[in-house]
């Protein structure tokens, strides 16, 4: 069964994709109607309605899938005593995931809404992934301080997509256009606003840099090491592809990029500290 959520976690990641993909056409809004769209069950699929439904149309297979899953895992005793309560976390955060994607249409994007299913989305993305670790533990060996390096960097990580969705919800990616100044040359510029968003986000995007090299430091010569070596890549490709996101003014391309090794940076980082934590577990439960 834990390959099966491994799955249904890689869809999930289709989905905040695709929720990119839906943001940076401004399709967020093609479809207003929930669920249905400009009063047909069936609307006409011009590219951007297609996109908004694609998006709805992949979350409820999702949720369908996760519901499956989970009526199997608590109908087996071994593995509801195992992973029950998680699974159980898990739906309380999709129920707020699809609550808070309704509301992201009918708010008309408000950007507390914006950013708070983002959050969820990814949430629920890490309780799958953590779900399938508890039925099937690879337990990574590294010293303590590895894993707080770790803990740390995903600490950080959730905040930076916090900022991130802020920054996007309020139009705010190219508030500040020159790298890494900003108001004509100004080091220090006032911080508020959007040109304050965009500037925290950028400040913690150094932060999360520091903190995936020191993890892949202190996890040299560890069996984390690979693992730790893949996320502070994932990062400076992150960092790399942020800085052009702004020097080419937000291509559509770039935007969804960076998108995804956001997303990547979290799975990565989580699931390497939910391995590390599980070094001196049970043995697995057969699934």
């Amino acid at each position: 069964m834990a390959i099966l959520f491994r799955v249904l976690a890689g869809f999930t990641f289709a989905l905040l994709i695709f929720g990119a993909t839906v943001r940076v056409h401004g399709a967020g809004l093609s479809c207003p109607d929930w669920p249905l769209c400009l009063g047909h069950v069936v609307p006409e699929l011009n590219f951007q309605v297609f996109l908004e439904w694609g998006h709805r149309v992949l979350a409820g297979t999702i949720s369908i899938g996760f519901a499956g899953l989970g009526g199997w895992l608590l109908y087996r005793p071994e593995l509801r005593a195992r992973a029950g309560r998680l699974w159980a976390g898990a739906l309380v955060v999709l129920m707020a995931q699809i609550v808070l994607g309704g509301l992201t249409v009918l708010q008309l994007l408000a950007y507390w809404s914006v950013t708070l299913h983002l959050l969820t989305g990814n949430l629920f993305l890490l309780c799958l992934l953590g779900i399938a670790n508890v039925l099937d533990p690879r337990p990574l060996q590294a010293p303590p301080a590895t894993r707080q390096w770790a803990l740390a960097l995903s600490g950080m990580w959730f905040l930076q997509m916090a900022l991130g969705g802020l920054v996007s919800s309020n139009y705010a990616g190219l508030a500040c256009t020159e790298w890494p100044t900003c108001n004509g040359g100004v080091w220090a510029p006032v911080l508020n606003g959007i040109v304050g968003l965009q500037l925290a986000h950028r400040a913690g995007a150094y932060v999360l840099f520091g903190l995936a090299a020191a993890f892949a430091v202190s996890a040299r010569g560890t069996s984390a090491a690979g693992s730790a070596r893949l996320v502070f890549g994932i990062v400076l490709a992150q960092v790399g592809l942020g800085v052009a996101n702004v020097l080419l003014a937000l291509p559509v391309e770039i935007a969804v990029l960076h998108s995804a090794t956001a997303d990547l940076i979290g799975i990565t980082a989580v699931l390497t500290a939910m391995r590390l934590s599980t070094a001196s577990s049970p043995a697995p439960v057969a699934t």
